[in-house]
């Protein structure tokens, strides 16, 4: 058992994003990270003081990693480099996107990336009220993508029921084949060229 005072934060939150891996989002608790750690439930609030505040501790955690974008480069090519380093730090994290949707940005890591985007898009040129927006679209896409669930082989009926729409029935095989990342890379040319168009 551990003690009291053999804890700090790194040690829980490092055990708490194994966890989150172990377990997946829904079963992210202080009970099993107390149990994890060796403590009993009273140690562990003495240094995180409810799940909220574990689940922040484990999103900040998540995107410890800063985004390496040439500030040189284009600022079409900065977002897009930028939205594929978010996308692959959360593709490392089981459950990742869905916990950056339930907590809020309020920790220095998450609030760098908002940082980075920003700066990009001001510099730019798009107003203050654009860049907010399109901040949040953006990062809305790259969540979206991360959750969007793999392709399923449709029951025997289904091509038959699929006659009757028949522009449904030409987008079969793309439906059937399109992976996360493929959407991911469409969204981001789509959403550029739509910004581009803007300014």
């Amino acid at each position: 058992m551990a003690r009291k005072g053999s804890l700090d934060l790194a040690k829980i939150t490092e055990a708490a994003v194994d966890l989150l891996g172990e377990t997946g989002l829904a079963e992210l608790s202080t009970r099993r990270l107390a149990a994890k750690l060796g403590v009993s439930s009273p140690t562990l609030y003495w240094h995180v003081k409810d799940k909220a505040e574990l689940l922040d501790l484990v999103a900040e955690a998540i995107c410890a990693d800063a985004f390496e974008i040439d500030g040189e480069l284009p600022w079409r090519e900065q977002l897009a480099s930028g939205l594929r380093q978010f996308r692959a730090l959360l593709l490392r994290h089981r459950d990742a996107a869905a916990l950056l949707r339930e907590r809020p940005p309020t920790g220095p890591h998450r609030l760098s990336h908002i940082e980075t985007t920003a700066r990009i898009l001001l510099e730019a040129g798009f107003s203050e009220e654009d860049t907010a927006g399109i901040s949040r679209l953006l990062t809305a896409h790259v969540l979206a993508s991360v959750e969007t669930l793999p392709a399923r082989k449709p029951d025997e009926g289904f091509l038959e029921r699929l006659a009757a729409y028949p522009h449904v029935s030409r987008l079969g095989p793309a439906f059937a084949t399109q992976s996360g990342e493929d959407l991911f890379d469409l969204g981001v040319e789509v959403i550029l060229d739509g910004l581009e168009a803007r300014l």
